[in-house]
């Protein structure tokens, strides 16, 4: 029976003979309730696909190994065990990730490292190139997959290619030759100065000034009449992709960190190889992903494409496997709007629809790449009133479908948020605090960032492990259900109306088992009857997670007010909320999320591309604000 004739269908044949689950046991039946936190202790099965739970790591603020106030590539191999253990046992020691993008690694003059000045060489503040052999090994040898970020669509002014591309460029004006070879001529893009004379505009800002020419920013060369294209900042050339030579380079590149054993690529900032141009840009990505594919065919690519869900639709056709899903994620995306206006319905039928779309993708085989937050934006726990809010959009998107990225420090609250754009993101890329006695003193904050906002009534890394309720062990439940049901992450999504509009609820089907997961957005306990809904056959509860308010948090049942408390205390709990399942009736306290598991066997569902057309396409994202 497919899931299709299952939501066609009013009611099913009960089972009369079956005894629901009072537990979360990997199947057995009991007839007490069991008390939260309620995830099984399972052996988790690892599936050798792409389907991971990602942790994004600034390294220079995530541990450091040797002293010297920066993180380093040393210390993130001394944690690994924080993330995954190399046992492989079911994680009862560790967050849960099988998966880590490292932010740029290669040497840079910016903090950020975003403008790349050697792209076959490690960042002395981050250590050797063997250390970073060395991490990789460790994080294979704990089933830890590790890609790293490539920026490729711009350089480092201070790259040497730039400085014999300038040179060239001024040589060549006044006629001279030069002892750079004349390839570098053609590794960056630029206009003449009779183009940005005629159809340029110059736009000044106190001393400064930057010039914009048909969408596009430029600055001048030094001592030329030319001018660069530099669309993030005049510290970031931007590279041309007509010229073989730099394919030459882009290859090398490539090839240089797969022989390394990186296990994907994070590429940045893919809206720019060719200005918003969707088509050329395309065509970069599907070069580039065609490449790395016939170097290693299990290579992960992810890109950042930061424009709406109908744009980045086409850029699937370019083989990458992922790409960022801002509409959900950010301070105003579906996930934070969703937790406070308690739309469950909604967020279900959206999630649907654009996993939908994503399985009709031809070109790949497209896994969807959701995440809260990350280095170019405000933490979320910076944009939610209370601990219960947060813990609830935890919920959301680390069961969503595709590969969940986590941005470090995520999991303790760590927050990122300052009035002054100019702070933002140094603010948002500050150390992660891993004991009680270190407040974060010991590491040096990145330039402009203000660490006091960012760890503020922030606990530990050490005081949350022994918190039962604190966001990083609700991040730890929160993974290790994903985990211990595969289906959450690869399975055909289809939306459930369970009859409450705060009920965000849907299956997924993966093959031939289906679960269900229900996330209860609101504050008051609900009582769901499977049997009435036509899914009696849910009937094994798999675990379940409570978005608890911390001590001494307040809020009503209305929606909150933008980043503060309401006044009214919410009634004080007089038992441990605790979800149950018997007969078909599942009990679900407010603000819990379950999964549930069927006993059927479910058919692949088939998409029906028709079916969207009762949903507006997806224009919902945000400014870019690159580093």
């Amino acid at each position: 029976m497919t899931l299709k004739k299952k939501l066609r269908s009013a009611m099913l044949v009960a089972l009369a003979t079956l005894t629901m689950l009072a537990s979360c046991g990997g199947g057995e039946t009991v007839e007490k309730e069991v008390k939260k936190p309620c995830v099984p202790d399972e052996t988790i099965v690892e599936y050798d696909d792409k389907y991971k739970n990602f942790y994004e790591i600034f390294v220079r603020s995530f541990k450091d190994s040797d002293g010297d106030g920066y993180g380093d590539l040393n210390g993130i191999t001394q944690k690994l065990d924080y993330l995954k253990p190399a046992s492989g046992a079911a994680g009862n020691s560790s967050l849960g990730i099988n998966a880590i993008w490292l932010m740029p690694i290669c040497p840079s003059p910016s903090y950020h490292k975003y403008d790349v000045s050697d792209y076959m060489a490690i960042d002395p503040m981050y250590g050797t190139m063997e250390d970073f052999e060395n991490l990789t090994q460790k994080c294979h040898e704990r089933n830890i997959k590790v890609i790293i970020d490539m920026v490729l669509n711009h350089t480092s002014r201070k790259h040497e290619w730039f400085e014999a591309f300038c040179e060239l460029i001024r040589r060549a004006e006044s006629g001279m030759e030069s002892e750079y070879d004349p390839k570098y001529a053609e590794y960056y893009t630029y206009v003449s100065g009779d183009e940005m004379e005629k159809d340029g505009i110059a736009i000044t800002s106190g001393d400064y000034t930057y010039y914009k020419l048909n969408g596009k920013r430029y600055q001048k060369i030094p001592l030329s009449s030319c001018y660069y294209e530099c669309n993030f900042s005049d510290d970031m050339p931007e590279l041309n992709f007509d010229s073989e030579y730099v394919w030459e380079e882009v290859d090398k590149i490539c090839d240089f960190w797969i022989n390394k054993g990186v296990d994907g690529f994070r590429f940045d900032a893919v809206l720019w190889f060719y200005a918003n141009d969707t088509a050329e840009n395309t065509k970069v990505l599907k070069r580039i992903a065609d490449h790395c594919k016939s170097k290693n065919p299990d290579f992960y690519t992810v890109g950042e494409a930061w424009t709406a869900n109908t744009t980045v639709k086409k850029y699937y056709d370019s083989g990458f496997d992922s790409f960022f899903d801002f509409s959900f994620g950010n301070s105003t995306g579906y996930i934070s709007s969703t937790v406070k206006s308690k739309d469950g319905t909604g967020f279900a039928k959206r999630l649907q629809v654009w996993n939908n779309q994503l399985e009709l993708v031809s070109a790949t085989d497209a896994i969807d790449a959701p995440f809260l937050s990350n280095h170019d934006m405000t933490r979320s726990s910076s944009y939610f009133a209370t601990e219960g809010q947060r813990k609830m959009a935890a919920s959301l998107y680390l069961l969503m479908p595709g590969n969940t990225f986590i941005y470090y420090g995520e999991e303790i609250g760590l927050k990122g948020s300052t009035t002054d754009s100019s702070k933002k993101d140094p603010t948002a890329r500050t150390a992660i605090k891993w004991s009680a006695s270190d407040d974060g003193s010991r590491m040096i904050p990145p330039e402009g960032a203000d660490p006091k906002l960012s760890q503020e009534n922030v606990k530990s890394v050490e005081e949350q492990f022994r918190d039962e309720d604190s966001m990083l062990n609700h991040y730890r439940l929160l993974l290790k259900l994903k985990n211990q049901n595969p289906q959450i992450a690869r399975g055909t999504v289809t939306a459930v109306d369970l009859g409450s509009q705060s009920l965000c609820s849907y299956t997924s089907i993966y093959d031939g088992t289906a679960v269900m997961v229900i996330h209860n957005l609101s504050l008051d306990d609900t009582d769901i009857d499977l049997n009435a809904a036509g899914f009696s056959d849910f009937n094994e509860l798999r675990g379940y997670v409570v978005s608890k308010n911390a001590e001494g948090d307040k809020e009503t049942d209305g929606s909150p007010v933008f980043g503060a408390s309401s006044e009214e205390e919410t009634e004080t709990e007089k038992a441990e909320p605790v979800a149950t399942l018997a007969s078909g009736k599942l009990h679900l306290p407010g603000r819990t999320t379950v999964v549930l598991r069927s006993s059927e066997h479910y058919d692949d569902v088939v998409i029906n591309p028709n079916s969207f057309a009762s949903v507006p396409e997806d224009e919902k994202v945000q400014t870019m604000d690159e580093s």
